[in-house]
């Protein structure tokens, strides 16, 4: 396998893992300025490497109010990854949120490919199943999905939610599994804790104590019948998970996340962080 297509398989799962699909300095949401401030607020941007050299950018505005949460974010692949799979994608997401129970109600995708083509994917949830508008209309028919296996699922927007804020409220740290429909794919995000480590990033962004935390890529259906039978062709990715307090509630973020390959790490560091609109302190 060339160093690109692995830098590929292993920067797709770390996209799912990572605050995936505003941009940060745009400050969020539509609206979020004129309306009344959020109980809890997370801003972060991440940047993707492979041996030093920057494969993608993606950023995440998360707010709360009340038992409302509201997404927004955006990705954008560069470099070498971009003769792979070029991309941008924005998201938005919102639904409700008590204690550490996610419920989303609406998940909406703009992305545009390096060829031009552009794709919106639209997710609304009733009785607990996803209903799917594509524009264009793709095929779900080859590799499907059955309804049983959407239901009870996060959009990927969602799923950060679940795994950043339910982790944190539920005192469950990383273990826990995260199920995941996007409109075409199905899989699961499975975490469990390692150790506590103490940690500092090179980028100065924190310094103190963190969890280390090993996460499996699962694909459930949507995928070709080879790649479900390779199971272990994604390598497990390693992050390290800091709690952080925002208003009412705490977050499990990650700041590093990185995979070994036989060319080197693939990894995804936090570069910017801000809760309720200021920096945390270490």
């Amino acid at each position: 396998m060339t160093f690109q297509r692995l830098a590929l398989a292993a920067a797709l799962p770390l996209c799912a893992l990572l605050p995936a699909p505003a941009a940060f300095a745009a400050g969020g949401a539509a609206g979020a300025e004129s309306a009344a401030p959020p109980d809890s607020r997370l801003e972060m941007a991440m940047t993707l490497y492979a041996g030093g050299v920057a494969l993608g950018k993606v950023d995440l505005d998360a707010s709360v109010r009340g038992s409302e949460y509201h997404m927004v974010s955006h990705l954008q692949t560069e470099g070498m990854l971009n003769t792979l799979w070029k991309s941008t994608i924005q998201a938005t997401s919102s639904g409700s949120i008590t204690g550490k129970a996610i419920t989303p109600a609406l998940y909406d995708s703009f992305a545009i490919r390096g060829d031009g083509k552009k794709q919106q994917v639209s997710l609304t949830y009733a009785d607990k199943a996803p209903k799917l508008f594509a524009d264009p209309a793709y095929d779900t028919t080859s590799y499907s999905i059955n309804a049983e296996d959407q239901k009870n699922t996060f959009d990927p927007l969602s799923a950060v939610m679940s795994i950043v804020a339910s982790a944190a409220q539920g005192g469950s740290g990383c273990n826990m599994t995260t199920p995941i429909y996007d409109g075409r794919r199905r899989y699961n995000i499975d975490m469990n804790k390692v150790r506590d480590v103490d940690i500092k990033l090179d980028n100065g962004l924190y310094k103190g104590k963190a969890l280390l935390c090993q996460i499996h890529y699962k694909q459930i259906a949507g995928y070709k019948p080879t790649l479900l039978r390779k199971q272990d062709a994604y390598p497990v990715i390693n992050a390290w998970m800091v709690p952080f307090k925002s208003g009412s509630r705490e977050y499990l973020v990650p700041l590093k996340a990185w995979v070994e390959t036989s060319f080197g790490p693939i990894t995804a560091v936090a570069s910017a962080l801000k809760l309720d609109g200021a920096v945390p302190k270490s």
